[in-house]
């Protein structure tokens, strides 16, 4: 470099550090007239500057440099900052096809002790479509450590992937590190339905692993395709892997698995019944029709009933309430407690429904009883006082009123509010008959009895 060209970078360097952005840009502009590494290792500095148009100009004048700036532009693959890296990359792949020496660098710098060096080599080698990227990785992936498999699942791109890399990405899903399999999942699941195939192949895999993933993947793509086979596990398999299946299908949501979820609130294991029951919530209201018929179906079991009024309760739709209602009438006392429960899950809960919660305050079960406190307490206090002093001033005369009305009382009493029972409430109809107190008289024994004569 002649001793004029020294005077110009030492002022291009300079102006590198200027306020000014355009300065900055101008600077960045003139380093690609000095076809050396000084010029390159400038350049790639500027790529993090504040400014996006002055690393435009600097990513421009790099690319200009070609081999000149190839060595600097594998060493900013390792910057600090994220923005560097990924820009160092796009300036790679552009140049990829004039500078065959960016291709051999990007191999050479997969045997880098630099995550990130490793990460972004991996993956501008497999967007610029190198040929020997493959069997180079699949290489690697075999011996690796388990960072550096996380760190190729991670840099393997989603767009126009490979079919080995899709078989590599599978095959870690059996990987005996957790973290690894999980990043391969993570990998498969940016590829979406172009991977649907591939993975329903696998679920009837003896790993549970590979298995346990594939299933999970299948629920996260929400592919329909994937729902006869993972239909057909639950038919056959063990106990683990039909819920595994369930909640695939709760994510997938189409009410095309809705029948065979149903049949599963019927289920002698607690766990199937239960993961049935939220995959039917994940579905939607949609299922709300089949829950009905259900629950109506005199051949229902307890637990199936149990189960359909929870997840009324829980889907919120604008049938739900006269299901629940009917619920808190059921002869088992764990249905009711469940009705109880799911009211506090509606928007509107109405007079009818009030008033039956107050009258499971006397139920013979203690667990309804407080279900039904419970209940009671969960509704707007304003609101409940209300409708309370509704039902003690409505006309409606009978013993049975009355006794209703004693409980209203009473639950208010408990939380400070004296609620008296107007006598007005029962004019128009008839009075209570006064008690009579019985006299007895001793009998004598020489008179004859009532009956007797």
């Amino acid at each position: 470099m002649s001793a004029n060209e020294k005077e110009i970078m030492d002022d291009i360097r300079k102006d590198l550090k200027s306020k000014n952005r355009s300065v900055r840009a101008l600077a960045c502009k003139s380093l690609a007239r000095f076809n050396n590494r000084a010029s390159a290792f400038l350049l790639v500095s500027m790529l993090s500057d504040r400014d996006p148009d002055v690393r435009f100009h600097a990513s421009q004048s790099l690319a200009k440099l070609e081999g000149t700036s190839v060595a600097c532009l594998i060493g900013a693959l390792g910057h600090d900052e994220w923005i560097v890296r990924k820009q160092s990359s796009d300036i790679l792949k552009k140049m990829a096809r004039a500078v065959v020496d960016v291709t051999h660098a990007l191999r050479s710098s997969l045997m880098s002790e630099d995550t990130n060096v490793r990460y972004w080599a991996i993956k501008t080698l497999c967007e610029i479509k190198d040929p020997q990227v493959v069997p180079i990785i699949k290489k690697l992936f075999a011996n690796a450590k388990p960072e550096d498999k996380i760190c190729i699942a991670g840099a393997i791109p989603h767009e126009d992937i490979d079919a080995e890399f899709k078989e590599l990405l599978i095959c870690g899903l059996s990987d005996k590190v957790w973290n690894v399999r999980k990043a391969c999942a993570d990998a498969l699941l940016k590829l979406g339905h172009a991977v649907t195939g591939d993975l329903m192949k696998f679920l009837d895999s003896k790993d549970s692993d590979k298995f346990y993933w594939c299933a999970k993947l299948l629920g996260m793509i929400k592919d329909e395709r994937a729902i006869e086979p993972l239909l057909d596990i639950l038919e056959t398999a063990e106990e683990d892997r039909a819920e595994t299946a369930i909640v695939a299908l709760g994510e997938i949501g189409s009410r095309k698995a809705s029948s065979s979820l149903i049949k599963l609130l019927d289920s002698g294991s607690w766990t199937i019944r239960k993961t049935a029951a939220d995959a039917l919530l994940n579905i939607g209201e949609p299922v709300f029709g089949e829950l009905a018929s259900l629950y109506e179906n005199k051949d229902a079991s307890d637990d199936a009933r149990y189960w359909c009024v929870r997840i009324a309760g829980s889907l919120k739709c604008e049938q739900a309430p006269s299901l629940i209602l009917e619920a808190l009438a059921d002869p088992k006392w764990f249905v009711r407690a469940c009705a109880c429960g799911a009211l506090t899950n509606l928007y509107e809960i109405s007079r009818p429904m009030i008033e039956k919660l107050f009258s499971l305050r006397a139920d013979k079960n203690p667990e309804v009883c407080r279900a039904s406190e419970h209940a009671l307490d969960s509704i707007d206090r304003d609101k409940l006082l209300a409708i309370s002093r509704e039902i003690i001033g409505a006309k409606n005369p009978n013993r049975e009123k009355l006794r209703a009305d004693g409980k209203i009382v009473s639950f208010w009493l408990e939380r400070g509010e004296d609620m008296k029972i107007s006598e007005t409430s029962y004019q128009g109809g008839d009075r209570a008959k006064k008690t009579v107190k019985k006299v007895s008289v001793k009998k004598d024994h020489g008179r004859p009895d009532e009956h007797a004569k």
